[in-house]
């Protein structure tokens, strides 16, 4: 696994955030860890890491969250031109086993979707 070194977790549920914080400090990648309840408040953090030259390195991103959700977190993500996620992983999170929204998420081929829990296995998985 390479290295990574700046996450941004993007989940309205407090104990997801908590519990995918805990995973990635098992996999000592939990060091540089920013965390949104909103798709909107993502989008805020990564204008502010764009403007510091410190764009995160995985993004991980429920599908399913008040205000802002995870595909619209995606579309408005698109629309920002200048921002280069070349080097960024994306996944979506899901307990969700709704056709529709695997659907959707294969749409969006910048991103992979990960049913939750998310698990040391799911984790490794998407990110080798």
């Amino acid at each position: 696994m390479e290295k990574i070194g700046r996450i941004l977790i993007v989940d309205d549920d407090e104990t997801s955030i908590f519990l995918t914080r805990r995973l990635l400090n098992t996999l000592g990648i939990g060091s540089n860890v920013r965390t949104a309840h909103d798709g909107v408040g993502g989008l805020a953090i990564l204008k502010d890491a764009l403007e510091k030259g410190e764009l995160p390195q995985l993004i991980l991103v429920d599908i399913n969250m008040h205000g802002m959700g995870g595909f619209a977190f995606l579309e408005e993500l698109g629309k920002l031109r200048y921002v280069n996620l070349i080097d960024t992983k994306i996944v979506l999170l899901s307990g969700s086993q709704s056709p529709l929204d695997i659907e959707l998420a294969e749409r969006h081929l910048s991103a992979t979707l990960v049913q939750k829990p998310l698990t040391r296995d799911k984790l490794l998985s998407v990110l080798d």
